[in-house]
């Protein structure tokens, strides 16, 4: 018998946590995690009415599982945000592709985050998972996720979008699970693997 364990409280969004006011062509970073230990989406926000999407940024950070991430957003518009598409628990950097002059941005984090992917075990005879989900402050909105070992998570079939405590299990091999949360709060996951 195998047991995983996974407890994490996610921090509400902040939109200038990492930086209130970056200016020109060099963006300096005031905090690199969020401070929760999940990987959040990352948000730029444009605080003037002047466009920026022609312009592009490249994040640099890692995920949450320590591997190296990366990719090109374009700027916001007007007074707008954008999202990255990864998540990140550490930001090494953002950088303009050009400068955006005496305009400010303010680089954040959005509530959308996970936690690190938590292994089972393969090569069993018969695969079995049960787990179960309990609040534990807050109001959290979570989401167990698996992985067939790519890193590409995918929803479990009934643990989508909960608000209160909840269980499911895996009949079916998978890689690794974790928790995806979309409103701020504290879960904790216990699963028990069989044969393992």
């Amino acid at each position: 018998m195998r047991k995983i364990e996974i407890s994490s409280t996610c921090v509400s969004a902040n939109s200038a946590g990492f930086a209130s006011a970056v200016t020109g062509g060099a963006w300096a970073l005031s905090v690199t995690r969020p401070g929760d230990h999940l990987a959040h989406q990352v948000t730029i926000h444009n605080n003037t009415a002047n466009d920026h999407s022609a312009t592009t940024a490249t994040i640099v950070g890692t995920g949450a599982d320590g591997e190296v991430l990366f990719e090109t957003l374009h700027l916001p518009d007007s007074s707008s945000t954008v999202t990255s598409v990864n998540y990140y628990a550490s930001l090494t950097s953002v950088t303009p592709g050009a400068s955006i002059g005496v305009d400010t941005m303010s680089i954040g984090w959005a509530v959308a985050a996970v936690s690190a992917w938590h292994p089972c075990a393969l090569g069993v005879q018969v695969f079995t998972v049960g787990f179960g989900c309990s609040v534990q402050s807050g109001t959290p909105t979570y989401t167990v996720q698996h992985s067939y070992g790519d890193g590409i998570g995918f929803n479990h079939a009934t643990v989508v979008e909960q608000t209160v405590n909840s269980s499911g299990s895996y009949g079916s091999p998978v890689a690794a699970i974790r928790l995806l949360f979309g409103a701020a709060g504290g879960v904790s996951l216990a699963a028990i693997q069989v044969g393992a």
